[in-house]
Formats: structure tokens, C-alpha cells, sequence
């Protein structure tokens, strides 16, 4: 025992003399260490001093020799060179000051030195400044002073110079005895090194114990790696939040050495209430509900750290978390309880039965697991969530696939409704319209006035009906996408012509002065002419109709670049609709101005809304359904241009719209366009000139009776005969065996429809060269053109419209035109009249005083006389008195046309003469001609008119 104690200390005093010797190798090694540093940074610095010295004292001498070779020659290269030594001189001179020289001696030497210098430096620019003004220069007396000063300059260099090369000197020397020193410290390092061998062979082994209990960590980190893996592939795997916690818990349990073998999940609700939805290896009395407010438990749930219990060996074997292994019940050597949160939100906790106690490393595995499934149990309630709402978009997918499905047949109900409707409505028209104005014009008898002002109102308001069944009809169609535009190369200047005629007679009344500024230069544009005229006549009708008699309408078209009409910005008094449609550099612009009432700024929101007036009370004064504007709209929009409203209350309004301009393209593979022939062409041989009456044969094709009458009455009226038939297979056949002159068809027919018939006139050879009208209520011009129609026409169809056309196609109306004499003493009313006549067929000669028209009237025998009542010489009362005394001129239809205030006296001696009384202060051309037609009318049905 003694002896081990002994050897215990000699041992235990070895390792302290070792420790000892070696710390003082240590301490002799370091300080010998440092003693040649300093010897060594002391040599090195004495050297770097004695070469500045060197360049110092070169720099000087390079400055003495530039300057004396300023004084000999004045040269500024001198000067430079000079300048330069002196700024490397003043460089060194820094150096040296902030080196050190070795005792307060040399410090002394460097401040004489830098004097010495300085007064150098001042004699050099002193000399310069006297060179530099041109003052005389006495050199001899410089140059003593400047040897004296370079003297002293190079003997305070020397004296520093020998002064540090000295003491350089004693250093290196005791630098040699430090090293000598050195030698033998580093002999006593390796004798002390074997003396370390021993401490070595101990830190070897203290590493080989550290390296196996390492690699006993290292293989513990990869197992909770693993592990750690493997709950993320369980994560990605599982659908469902309870089969991701029960697996969770099961590889918890079969972590390594089976550290966790009992673990609860307990959810937490937005409650408050911890609820267990998961277990493993769980006693059957835990508890599935918890207040999260109580207890450990709760703490970690509601604060979202981590509660760690120990010491639990110990404890009773009461209920509680327990190891139940079947022949013992271990308690958990610690308990964790781990808070699972995502994003601040908690979700729960997870309580773990330990087998051991936990390290560090375990701790932190838990904490990282915690997170990861925090996001797992997140993603999963995002999943059932897009799931919710994948089935809720599926079923509102459905939803919506069912009510486009009904919004579609609403839609083709709708355009049922919309072609029904049209049927309806304007076949009723059509008979209400035409049979008014065959009243109107006396082609079933005379009227009295009091009557023919009530048919007159009848025809107008029927015409207002059907402008407004129209304007329905067509934004009906173009709000469902059904409208198309039949563009074509156009003459802007032609539009606006025939806008301006349509109101002009209403401007007339109302005295409104209609003006036209138009470029003569403005050339073609592709354009859907109806619509375009459309537009024109809905905004000039709105002027004429908002302005007060003796205003201005004012219409304007100009060619504008796509910068101009992209320019406009709405203001307060004004608002712009730009071009959205076709992108084309340059637009029609067609501007419409008025000085009527204007539109306050409140009401410009309102307009171009359907049925929306500015003045929309029961009491209102202006008429209208407030569809015109929106119509014009909904056109400019579907040419793809723009449109722009200005107004200001009592200053009038301006309209402007642009409409794409394109240029009218000529196709190379098209026939060049053929001129029209100057004479309507005549009947096929065996048709109508191998008539006796020489009339032209009319086959009316028409199921309604009251619009086959209409047609009957306003052709018969014309001198055409006229056959109807009610339905397709009877028209088929009076087509073959009867070979009209042209054909006027319905669409609309009981059995075979009207494309139906037009396509087999046109198959056979019979039929195929006879000219087709289409009159209908729809609206296809596209499908009739090419079926082969001549002409097509929407119902109600004014007798004009379907004299045109027939005119149009060569269908003269008699062999013979009715001849007028027109009687008047003013060459200008005679020419006006004349002008409308032949425009209507009719057969004109002119008589400028009533005995040239009695002398005509004896020669020709006119059908009817056109009679001015005041003309020099004769008046036309005479005239009137000379014809009934001749029993052949007596019968002669006669007209009067005159600007005499006609009196009730005069009316009364002209009752029975004449047909009908017109002044020329209410001339209308068509009413003359209307006039004209009848009377020649009454005159083959025998009848005498009275005014």
C-alpha cells in the first residue's frame, strides 16, 4: 500500500516536473523569440532610416542642380524638375520624422536639418520671383550664402547618417548574442520534447475515447435523420390528418432504442379545448378531453414551447401516462410535451413517454418534428379545403352549364319572339300604311279635306309605328350579335345628300336653316351605306328636332387622322366614346351641329341609353323614344368607330362620329364595273310586248289578303296588271302558264316558303329570266341576292319603294306615259316642275302664257294641264273658261299650281273645273306628282274631283 502511494507520487510528481520544465521552455523560448524580433525590427527599421537619409539628401541634390540650371539657362522644365525634388524632399523629410532615429540628439539633427532645408526652399523661390518680375540679381552674394547653407545642409546629413550607422552597428551585435541564446534554447526544446512524449501517448488516448463516444452520437444523429425522413415521406403519403398523426406516433415508438414507446396527439380546438385524436401504446383511462387553460399540458399548447417533466421513476402507480409492457407497468423516465403550431396558429400538442432520459439532440429532433408536421397537418386542412371548394366549383361549373343552357334557349326563344313579333307587327302596318295612302292619293275615290287630313294623319302616325318597331328591331339584333354590315365602296358626299333631303322638308316647316360643308376632294370609303345614312338622318333629325325655328343645322364630314379622333377627352360638357373597334389610319368624320336648346352636364350621363330622354315627363315637349341616339351609337360601335357629344345648355350641340376609313380595294380576278345601260331594258319577246294594253304583267305571290290587296291597288294605280296568288304552289304554277313581267314574293308562306319558291323559279328554264322582288319581313338581303332576287325589300313596303324597284329591273309601268302641260309665265317654276315630272315617267311640255297653252292644248290634247292662275294677258281663270268651251278640251284633268292667295271665292269658281289646288308656298314635288297621279287616275275611272 505504501509502496503504491509512492509510486502514485513519484508518478503524479513526474507528470508535475514535466508540466513544470515544459512550461519553462515555454517562457526561455518565447522571450528569446522576442529579443530577436526586437534586434531584428530594429535593424530593419535603422536601415529603412539610412536610406531615406540617402534619398533625402539625393532628392536635394537633384533640387540644387535643377535650380542651377534655372539661373544659367531660365528654363520652366528646370523649374518642374525642381518643384518635383522638393515635393519628394519634403516626402522623406515626413518619413524621417515619424521614424525612430535613436535619441533625442538625432531629433535635434532632423529639426536643424528641416530648418536648414526651409531656408533653402525660401532662397529658391525668393531668386524665382525676382527672375519672374525682371529685377536685376546679384548672384555673388548668393552664392556665399547658398555654399555656407549647403554646408550645413550635407553636414547635419552626415552627422545623422554616421550616428545611426553606429548604433546600427551595436544592435546587430547584440543581435548575435540573442541568436547564440536561441541555439541553446532550442537544445534544451529537444530534450524537454522527449519529456512530452509521455503527455503525448496520454492525449492520444484521451482522443481514441472521444473518437468512439462521437461515433456513438454520430450513429445515434443518422438514426433520428432517418427517422426524421421518414416521417416526411409519411407526410407527402397519407391523405388524411388522423393517419399521418397515428403514423407519426408509430415511428416515434420505433425511434432509436425505442426511446418514445408511448405518445398521445391532442388537438386543440378554437374552443379551447384539447381533444386526444391520436394515440400509441396509449392506457386506456387517459383522458380525450383537456382544458387547455389547465395544467401543464395546456401551458405548452397555449404558449408554444416546450414542457419537459423528469424524475417520473418515482412516482405512484396511479392512472396517468404509463409503459404498459403486459408483466410490468413502467412509468417514463421523462415526459415531453411538444407544441405543434404553423404560422403563430396552434394545432396541438404531442405528449411523449420517454424510456430515458433525452439529450439535447433528442430535444431538438422532437422540435424539428413539431414544426414539420405543423406544416403537414396545415397542407392537409388547405387539401380538404380545395377540395370543398373543387366540389363547389364543379357544382357551380354544372350550375352555370345549365343556365347557359337556358340562357341560350332564352336566347333562341327571344330571336323567335324578335322574328315572330316583326311578322306581326308589320303585316298589320304594312295593310295600315298602304291602304292609307292609296286613300290618301284618291286611288278609290275623292276625299274631303277634313278626310284626306285624317288618312294623312293615319298614314304619318303608321310610318312613326314602324320607324319605331325598326329602331326595336334593330338593336334587338344588334345587342344579340345578329347584325351584319353590307359594306361597300361609298360617296360620302352622296350620304349626306340624301340625309339632308329627308329632312329638309321638316326644316323647311319650322324655317331652321340646314347648311353642308363637305370636301370636294373627299373621295370613296368603304362603308354599310343604309346604316351610315342611318346615323346621318338620326342625327340630323335630333338637330332639326331640339332646335328652335330659325336655328342652324349644321353638317360636316372631313377626312381626320386616327391621332385627331384619338385626341378627344371628355369634359364637363362633352363626352367621348373613342374608336375601339377597326385600327385604320384614318377615320370619316361626320359632324352634326345645332343651335338648339342644349344639354345640361347632369343629363349627358343618361344619354345614348335606350328609351332614356333628357326630358322623359308625361308633359314633355319634344316627341321621341329616346332610341335614335342609342341606335347611332350601337352603329358607329359595330363599324368599330367612335362618337363624340358637345353641348352647352342654350348654345346648341355637336355630334361627331368617326367611322374607319378604308380605302375601296379594286381585286385584279374581277371584272371591270359595267355602266349601266341608258334605257330600261325591254320586256323577253312573247311577253310584254305581245300585248295589246301594252302593260306590264305584275304576279304577286302573298298570303296576307290585306297586303296582297295594297300591292294590287298601288300597281293597278300605275297602269300594271296585276294576278295574286296565296300560296307558293299557285304561284309556281301562274308563273309558268301566265309569264309575268316580274314577280313580287313573300318569304313567309303557308307550306313552301319564299327561298324555297325563288330557288326553283330560278332552276327552271321557263322561270328563270323573270326578275324577283322579295317583300318581306325579314330582313336578309345576303341569302336573296344570292338566290337570285332582283331587288329586296322589307314590309311595310311604300308604294315608291316598290315602284323603284320594279323601275329599277326595266318593268315599265304603261306603253304610253301620261302627258303634262305644265302652264306657267316663270321659267323657273316651269323647269322645277318639269324636272320632277319626267323623274316620275311622265311625258312634259311646257307653255309660258295662256294663249301658247290653248294653242298647245289644240295641237296635243295633253292628259292633264298643270295651270298657274296669275300670268300676264291671260290669267289662268280664262284659260279655264276657253278649255270648257271647246267640247274636246272640256274633259282635259286639270291641276292648279299658283302663288295667288287663293280665296274662298276662288275656290268656290274653281269647284268642278279643276282636280286639285296647290300653292306654291307649300310646294312639295311628291305631292304634285301624287296629285298628277290621281287625277289621271279618276280621269280613266270616269270620275270628276272636286276641291
Amino acid at each position: 500500500m505504501p509502496r503504491t502511494t509512492s509510486f502514485r507520487s513519484a508518478v503524479y510528481a513526474g507528470f508535475t516536473l514535466a508540466i513544470l520544465s515544459a512550461l519553462a521552455l515555454g517562457l526561455l523560448t518565447w522571450w528569446a523569440a522576442w529579443q530577436s524580433q526586437q534586434a531584428a525590427d530594429y535593424v530593419r527599421n535603422s536601415r529603412q532610416v539610412l536610406q531615406t537619409l540617402t534619398a533625402t539628401e539625393a532628392s536635394f541634390n537633384r533640387a540644387e542642380a535643377a535650380q542651377r540650371g534655372y539661373i544659367n539657362l531660365r528654363r520652366q522644365s528646370f523649374v518642374d524638375e525642381r518643384d518635383d525634388a522638393i515635393e519628394a524632399l519634403t516626402g522623406h523629410l515626413t518619413l524621417l520624422s515619424r521614424a525612430p532615429l535613436g535619441g533625442a540628439a538625432q531629433e535635434r539633427r532632423l529639426e536643424a536639418l528641416r530648418s536648414a532645408l526651409d531656408d533653402r526652399l525660401q532662397a529658391y523661390r525668393e531668386l524665382q520671383a525676382l527672375y519672374d518680375a525682371g529685377k536685376p540679381v546679384v548672384l555673388e552674394d548668393r552664392l556665399v550664402a547658398s555654399q555656407r547653407l549647403l554646408g550645413r545642409i550635407r553636414s547635419l546629413l552626415g552627422e545623422m547618417e554616421g550616428e545611426l550607422r553606429a548604433d546600427l552597428a551595436r544592435h546587430e551585435a547584440s543581435a548575435e548574442r540573442q541568436s547564440d541564446i536561441a541555439r541553446a534554447l532550442f537544445l534544451v526544446f529537444g530534450l524537454a520534447l522527449v519529456a512530452l512524449l509521455g503527455l503525448m501517448f496520454w492525449r492520444v488516448r484521451s482522443d481514441l475515447l472521444a473518437r468512439g463516444q462521437a461515433e456513438q452520437e454520430a450513429r445515434h444523429e443518422r438514426e433520428l435523420n432517418g427517422l426524421h425522413a421518414r416521417a416526411l415521406t409519411l407526410f407527402n403519403a397519407k391523405p388524411d390528418r388522423k393517419s399521418v398523426l397515428e403514423g407519426t406516433l408509430a415511428l416515434l415508438a420505433e425511434a432509436a432504442d425505442r426511446l418514445f414507446p408511448v405518445s398521445v396527439f391532442y388537438a386543440l380546438d378554437e374552443w379551447g379545448t384539447l381533444r386526444m385524436v391520436a394515440g400509441h401504446g396509449t392506457p386506456s383511462d387517459a383522458k380525450g378531453l383537456l382544458d387547455a387553460h389547465e395544467g401543464p399540458l395546456g401551458h405548452a399548447a397555449l404558449s408554444g414551447q416546450m414542457v419537459r417533466l423528469d424524475g417520473l421513476e418515482g412516482a405512484g402507480h396511479g392512472g396517468g401516462l404509463r409503459i404498459e409492457t403486459g408483466l410490468a407497468t413502467l412509468r417514463p423516465a421523462e415526459l415531453l410535451m411538444a407544441p405543434v403550431a404553423y404560422q403563430g396558429r396552434r394545432l396541438g400538442v404531442m405528449v411523449l413517454g420517454a424510456a430515458r432520459t433525452l439529450t439535447e439532440r433528442d430535444l431538438q429532433f422532437v422540435e424539428r418534428l413539431a414544426a414539420q408536421l405543423g406544416v403537414a397537418l396545415n397542407n392537409l386542412a388547405q387539401l380538404d379545403g380545395l377540395n370543398l371548394l373543387t366540389s363547389e366549383l364543379r357544382e357551380r361549373g354544372e350550375d352555370i352549364q345549365r343556365k347557359n343552357e337556358q340562357l341560350e334557349l332564352a336566347s333562341r326563344l327571344k330571336s323567335e319572339f324578335v322574328a315572330s313579333m316583326s311578322h306581326e307587327l308589320r303585316t298589320p302596318l304594312n295593310a295600315v300604311i298602304g291602304f292609307s295612302e292609296i286613300l290618301r292619293d284618291g286611288l278609290v275615290g275623292p276625299l274631303a279635306p277634313q278626310q284626306r287630313q285624317y288618312v294623312n294623319d293615319i298614314y304619318e302616325s303608321g310610318r312613326h309605328l314602324l320607324a319605331l318597331i325598326n329602331d326595336i328591331l334593330d338593336l334587338s339584333k344588334i345587342e344579340a350579335g345578329q347584325m351584319e354590315l353590307q359594306l361597300g365602296p361609298e360617296q360620302p358626299a352622296t350620304l349626306a345628300a340624301s340625309g339632308l333631303s329627308v329632312v329638309r322638308e321638316r326644316a323647311a316647316t319650322r324655317r331652321i336653316e340646314l347648311r353642308a360643308d363637305l370636301p370636294e376632294d373627299l373621295g370613296s370609303v368603304v362603308l354599310d351605306s343604309r346604316r351610315t345614312l342611318q346615323i346621318i338622318f338620326n342625327l340630323l333629325s335630333n338637330a332639326v328636332k331640339f332646335t328652335a325655328e330659325g336655328g342652324l343645322v349644321q353638317l360636316s364630314m372631313a377626312r381626320v387622322t386616327r391621332e385627331e379622333a384619338m385626341a378627344r377627352a371628355t369634359t364637363e360638357h362633352s363626352r367621348v366614346f373613342p374608336p375601339a373597334g377597326a385600327v385604320t389610319a384614318h377615320y370619316l368624320q361626320i359632324r352634326v351641329s345645332d343651335t338648339g336648346i342644349g344639354i345640361a352636364p347632369e343629363a349627358l350621363r343618361e344619354l345614348f341609353q335606350p328609351f332614356r330622354q333628357v326630358d322623359s315627363s308625361l308633359s314633355k315637349r319634344y316627341e321621341g323614344t329616346g332610341l335614335g341616339l342609342t341606335m347611332t351609337q350601337r352603329l358607329v360601335e359595330l363599324h368599330g368607330g367612335g362618337l363624340e357629344l358637345h353641348s352647352r345648355p342654350g348654345e346648341g350641340s355637336t355630334f361627331t362620329v368617326w367611322l374607319p376609313w378604308r380605302e375601296p380595294a379594286a381585286r385584279a380576278d374581277e371584272p371591270p364595273p359595267v355602266a349601266p345601260p341608258s334605257e330600261p331594258a325591254q320586256p323577253e319577246a312573247g311577253r310584254g310586248d305581245a300585248r295589246g294594253d301594252g302593260a306590264a304583267r305584275i304576279l304577286v305571290i302573298e298570303d296576307e289578303a290585306a297586303a296582297a290587296r295594297v300591292m294590287r291597288l298601288q300597281l293597278e294605280s300605275h297602269g300594271y296588271q296585276v294576278q295574286v296568288s296565296p300560296d307558293a304552289e299557285n304561284g309556281l304554277v301562274a308563273a309558268r302558264q301566265w309569264r309575268p313581267d316580274a314577280i313580287v314574293l313573300d318569304v313567309i308562306l303557308p307550306g313552301m316558303d319564299g327561298w324555297d319558291v325563288l330557288s326553283q323559279l330560278k332552276e327552271e328554264a321557263a322561270t328563270q329570266r323573270i326578275p324577283v322582288v322579295i317583300v318581306s319581313v325579314t330582313d336578309e338581303p345576303r341569302r336573296g341576292f344570292a338566290l337570285g332576287a332582283s331587288q329586296v325589300l322589307v314590309k311595310p313596303v311604300e308604294r315608291d319603294d316598290l315602284l323603284a324597284a320594279l323601275s329599277s329591273m326595266g318593268i315599265a309601268m304603261t306603253s304610253r306615259p301620261g302627258q303634262v302641260l305644265v302652264v306657267d309665265d316663270d321659267p323657273k317654276a316651269v323647269t322645277l316642275v318639269t324636272t320632277h315630272l319626267e323623274a316620275a315617267g311622265f311625258r312634259p311640255s311646257c307653255a309660258f302664257s295662256g294663249e301658247e297653252a290653248l294653242s298647245i292644248v289644240r295641237r296635243e290634247r295633253p292628259d292633264l294641264i298643270i295651270l298657274d292662275l296669275m300670268m300676264p294677258h291671260m290669267t289662268g281663270f280664262e284659260v279655264l273658261d276657253a278649255l270648257a268651251r271647246r267640247p274636246e278640251t272640256a274633259g282635259i284633268a286639270i291641276v292648279v299650281l299658283t302663288a295667288k292667295l287663293v280665296t274662298d271665292a276662288d275656290r268656290e269658281a274653281l269647284r268642278g273645273r279643276v282636280q286639285a289646288v296647290l300653292e306654291k308656298a307649300e310646294f312639295q314635288p311628291n305631292q304634285l306628282v301624287a296629285e298628277v297621279r290621281r287625277a289621271l287616275h279618276r280621269r280613266q275611272l270616269g270620275h270628276e274631283g272636286a276641291v
